[in-house]
């Protein structure tokens, strides 16, 4: 079935996908038989083409899109009312069973050994960087509910399966180089205009709007001034520094944090070195980099014959930050140099001058002053810093005590919030009403407003802020949704049908100029009328910013869709552009050559891209056949 789909890469790039919807049925209903599936049986929840789901696969992947979805979208709304898990889920296994059938007909398998190393590769399941058998273990059992090494790793060989299956297809993905000429002459083609902007405040004082007007948009617009829940809410900050001070750190807390955490206290090594640079521009000619390199050797044989480093730094060096230093570079460890800068300086001796350095900010040379050894700082050295790290520990430890203390009171007695806070002396600050997507400036939880709108009545949430303080908070007030009387609204309301209005004029007045411009009329003669700026542009491609515009979609897609001597007419949702081209200039093909590879690599990405979203699109049609013919038979007993 693939090798048909790859045959009709020249039609699907051009957008013509019927040919794989084709091929995707002969291969469902042909290769693979037409056939009732069976009826589930009580330990099931469907039969896909004969294919079993049990229920426990089913709850799986129902809890892990109901997971994901709260990730996504937050607690603040009941998402299995707004969603159909159950469907979704059924199907999420169908389509992984479609891709299964295609990828076994296609000879495409996983082995243990890339299912491994797939698995290994994960960070969540490494020490140190090395995959950790035991972490494997305890991150699955973490998972709500725990998931079991046999089940994780079967969805991950479906994971890989489909993977392959993707690249398999993604092979046909052809780019010609008709393709990248036509890619690179829409891109590279020139245009000249000169337009004019219509703006709706040209037109405001035209308008007239009567209180019937006012009222009839209003009620045809009711939703527009829809106003969202916004809620009061109350809250209480249990801060670490509150416990900083109280907390006892005795000798044995400092050398048992020092202990656990040695790779904290490891000084890398070090290097302090002086260079003198000779600047390159990055698209530097061969001639500009061998003159360039001419001047670096002279220095380097003054210097190679005794001449001070500092001195010649001062006098010829082209680095700003470091020439009046005598070249200074202070000290650095590995990673914070360009990489061929890191190898000269770490390979070198103390007092050593180094070759000419090539880095693509120019010539180098290099004198490395001293070296600083690596290893692990003595506990004598760190103390009072190892001192500060367990105090902040156990002080963080006390408010996230405390916090589930008080959590745990206000749970049962949420009336009692006001007195739990005066008891711990704590301050309780009221906000005014907020919606479910405000911010509250002073707390570092930004997710505090968003669990508040997930609360009941007076119940007592509790959230860590990014700086280790817990807040716990209740709702005070509620405020539902309305839209507020025409009474509240009559000002904006009414501004709102004048600016509807003075767009509309705005349009039938670039229409009617542009009607003018065909017939003769000059575009600057129509502009004077209303004292505007006819702006006429240098040349500018697809890629370019519209002159004076910047960004503009709408502008460019009319702009480059008429021929020099046409108008026409744009509109970006709240300006009008009358637009007359005064000339189109090819792009210049001979400068190809040099962007033919990368023009190759970005089609061929996009091509890739169309290719997969539409092999996602034809699983998502055939479930939705397969339902439909009832080749997806699902237990009665569960309502989709």
């Amino acid at each position: 079935m693939l090798q048909q789909m790859r045959r009709a890469q020249s039609w699907m790039i051009k957008g013509v996908l019927w040919a794989v919807v084709l091929a995707f049925i002969v291969t469902i209903f042909y290769a693979w038989g037409v056939r009732s599936s069976p009826t589930p049986t009580s330990s099931e929840v469907a039969t896909v083409l004969g294919s079993r789901i049990g229920i426990q696969e089913f709850q799986r992947e129902r809890e892990r899109l109901l997971r994901l979805y709260r990730a996504l979208l937050g607690g603040q709304e009941d998402l299995e009312a707004r969603f159909n898990f159950r469907e979704m889920a059924l199907q999420q296994l169908a389509t992984r069973l479609l891709v299964q059938r295609l990828a076994e007909q296609e000879g495409i398998q996983v082995s243990e050994q890339e299912l491994y190393d797939h698995i290994a590769a994960m960070p969540a399941f490494q020490t140190e960087g090395r995959f950790d058998p035991a972490r494997y273990q305890a991150v699955l059992r973490s998972q709500v509910p725990p998931v079991s090494p046999r089940q994780f790793e079967e969805e991950q060989r479906q994971f890989l399966l489909q993977q392959k299956l993707f690249q398999l297809l993604e092979a046909a993905a052809q780019v010609s180089d008709a393709d990248i000429e036509e890619a690179y002459r829409r891109d590279h083609e020139r245009l000249t205009v000169r337009y004019v902007t219509l703006v709706p405040s040209l037109f405001a004082e035209q308008v007239e709007v009567s209180e019937a007007d006012v009222q009839a948009y209003y009620e045809a617009h009711r939703e527009r001034y829809r106003l969202p829940e916004q809620r009061r809410i109350r809250y209480m900050v249990l801060a670490p520094e509150r416990f900083t001070a109280q907390v006892q750190v005795s000798p044995r807390d400092i050398e048992d944090y020092y202990a656990l955490h040695q790779e904290a206290f490891r000084q890398p090594e070090r290097v302090h070195a002086r260079h003198i640079l000779l600047r390159l521009p990055p698209d530097a000619s061969a001639e500009q980099e061998a003159e360039v390199r001419a001047r670096a050797e002279k220095i380097l044989a003054q210097l190679r014959a005794g001449a001070d480093f500092a001195e010649l730094a001062r006098k010829y060096s082209e680095d700003p930050a470091t020439a009046d230093k005598g070249g200074d570079l202070g000290t650095f460890a590995r990673g914070e140099m360009v990489q061929a800068f890191e190898e000269a300086a770490f390979s070198l001796p103390v007092g050593a001058i180094s070759d000419l350095v090539r880095t693509p900010y120019g010539f180098h040379i290099l004198r490395v002053e001293a070296r600083h050894p690596g290893g692990l700082k003595p506990l004598d050295a760190v103390r009072a810093e190892v001192e500060q790290r367990v105090r902040q520990e156990k002080a963080q430890e006390a408010v996230e005590a405390l916090a589930d203390e008080l959590l745990a009171h206000l749970e049962v007695a949420p009336a009692q919030f006001t007195a739990v806070a005066e008891q711990h002396n704590l301050p309780v600050t009221t906000t005014p009403f907020v919606p479910a997507t405000g911010r509250l400036a002073d707390v570092k939880a930004p997710d505090l407003v968003r669990r508040a709108f997930a609360l009941e009545g007076e119940a007592v949430d509790a959230v860590a802020g990014s700086d280790g303080t817990y807040y716990l908070f209740q709702v005070v007030e509620r405020r539902p949704a309305t839209v507020p009387p025409l009474a509240d609204l009559q000002e904006q309301v009414r501004a709102d049908v004048q600016q509807q209005r003075a767009t509309e004029l705005a349009r039938q007045t670039a229409e009617a100029w542009a009607e003018k411009v065909r017939a003769g009329t000059a575009l600057s003669e129509l502009a004077a009328s209303l004292q505007l700026r006819v702006v006429e542009s240098e040349p500018f491609t697809r890629l370019d910013p519209i002159p004076e515009l910047g960004e503009n979609p709408a502008f460019r897609r009319v702009a480059f869709g008429l021929q020099p001597g046409e108008v026409g007419v744009a509109h970006d949702g709240s300006r009008t552009f009358v637009i007359e081209v005064v000339a189109r200039q090819p792009a210049d093909m001979a400068a190809l050559a040099q962007q033919r590879e990368a023009y190759r690599t970005r089609l061929l990405a996009a091509a890739r891209q169309r290719l997969r979203q539409a092999f996602e699109a034809f699983l998502q049609a055939q479930y939705r056949t397969l339902r439909e013919q009832g080749e997806i038979v699902v237990n009665p007993q569960y309502v989709f």
